[in-house]
């Protein structure tokens, strides 16, 4: 039998009642940490009404990117992960939202700066309610950690200016948070409001797998975060209508074995620089829902049709007209700016679909989806100091398409610069006959950097689901 209640944690239970938490969630808390049933009933004064179980993250009753049409609207929209099926929170898990560089990376800078961590109130009596250090990141001005900040805000999508910086958190043995709530109780607020308002929600991020222990518990939504690298929690620390969010109170549970690395980035309601209609940033692009998961693959063209495109190509060189796109998208670099930075050689409607005939297959066993052949444009040249402006395609006809590349005379790679679904951008290099599939629609993507060399000649196919 456990040893009786500690000072710490009888002040926890108090705490928490007072503060109208539900009590079979601090009851299971407190069997979770080693107390018995008998010795909990006695402190607390009450006995659940039912046996009560944990649900892991990874066990969703909803499967990966659905979400239940009976729950509530959500006031953000995550694509790219899993909805936990209630009505109590908003609660997302996003797998593998970071690699297992950029964990390795961002644990290095976080052991380098290490601090104890604080309580919201500062109160020192309280130092074993919250036992784990911090790094304060965005102290660091580190270019690394800015962008993995982006990343944060574009994946939720509210702007930065209704965040604080991220910080890191250390656990080491026998180290934890007490449960908690991340929103400020009523007389902690005005000393953090300082024009940012209340916290509306949390973007949580496990760097490593504990070898034991370090789970995050959230007792009333019945679930349980176990530390996998890379993974990443999202929580509302506010309900729709800006009541505070009692159901999402959680445990950074002790490590027993090994040490656990997290960090945490809490956004706001409100902004001293921006007014609210500004909060949500996200497009109709970036809220389609991801169809594969990296979003892009490079793959080869038949070597008989890429001959077939590359001698219409020379053939009809001399017909080849300067391209107008709408909306700058394609520029020159100020030194070309006499020359227009882009041509046209048309395709006959045999060879678009022949070509079209042939991507279907390919880009249908990729994307699992069955499609329907839209456009393709004829070839595109770009010509020397030429650059492609960073964009989404058009959202009823590009979800699902195909760059193929013909001909280049470069004198250094010309790049194609992609976000993948976790908002984290690839430099795609392609050569003559190599193809790269693409969420074109959702997908953001571009060259711009101007091009070294004098031609670099693709043709563009795209496709949409049959069901859209």
């Amino acid at each position: 039998m456990m040893p009786a209640f500690t000072q710490d944690w009888i002040d926890w239970i108090d705490e928490n009642v007072n503060a109208g938490m539900d009590k079979d969630g601090i009851f299971k808390i407190l069997l979770e940490n080693g107390y018995e049933h008998e010795q909990i009933k006695k402190q607390m004064e009450h006995e659940p009404a039912q046996k009560m179980s944990s649900q892991s993250v990874g066990q969703f009753h909803i499967g990966k990117k659905v979400v239940n049409e009976k729950l509530l609207p959500p006031v953000i929209s995550i694509e790219g992960g899993t909805r936990l099926d209630t009505d109590k929170a908003e609660f997302y898990l996003i797998e593998n939202f970071l690699n297992e560089e950029e964990c390795a990376t961002i644990i290095e800078k976080i052991q380098d700066h290490l601090r104890p961590s604080l309580m919201v109130d500062h109160d020192t009596k309280k130092s074993s309610f919250r036992t784990s250090r911090t790094c304060d990141m965005g102290a660091l001005n580190d270019p690394f950690i800015n962008m993995i900040d982006e990343r944060i805000c574009q994946t939720i999508g509210i702007d930065a200016a209704f965040s604080e910086a991220i910080q890191g958190q250390f656990y080491e043995v026998g180290q934890e948070f007490k449960a908690h709530t991340d929103f400020f109780e009523k007389n902690e607020l005005s000393d953090h409001d300082k024009g940012f308002g209340q916290r509306s929600f949390t973007f949580f991020i496990y760097l490593n797998e504990v070898e034991e222990g370090g789970h995050t518990d959230f007792p009333m939504l019945g679930v349980t975060g176990v530390p996998k690298i890379g993974d990443a929690l999202i929580w509302n620390s506010l309900n729709a209508d800006g009541s505070c969010n009692y159901n999402t109170l959680h445990h950074g549970m002790p490590v027993r074995k090994g040490w656990k690395a997290v960090i945490t980035k809490w956004f706001r309601l409100k902004s001293p620089t921006k007014s609210f209609d500004q909060r949500l940033t996200k497009t109709d692009n970036e809220k389609i829902k991801p169809i594969t998961e990296i979003g892009f693959k490079v793959e080869k063209l038949d070597e008989l049709l890429h001959e077939k495109i590359l001698n219409h190509y020379e053939i009809n060189e001399v017909y080849k007209k300067d391209e107008t796109v709408e909306g700058d998208f394609i520029t020159n670099d100020e030194e070309k700016a006499e020359q227009a930075p882009s041509t046209l050689t048309n395709l006959s409607a045999r060879l678009k679909k022949e070509i079209h005939d042939y991507l279907k297959p390919k880009l249908e066993e990729w994307s699992g989806v069955e499609l329907d052949p839209t456009f393709v444009y004829g070839i595109r040249t770009y010509n020397e100091g030429a650059k492609l402006r960073a964009h989404r395609d058009r959202l009823d006809t590009h979800i699902v398409s195909c760059i193929i590349n013909i001909y280049q005379d470069v004198d250094e790679d010309w790049p194609l610069q992609i976000d993948d679904h976790h908002y984290r951008t690839h430099d795609i290099v392609l050569q003559p006959g190599d193809m790269v599939f693409y969420e074109g629609a959702r997908l953001q993507h571009g060259r711009e950097v101007p091009l070294k060399g004098r031609a670099f000649a693709n043709i563009f196919c795209h496709f949409k689901p049959v069901s859209a």
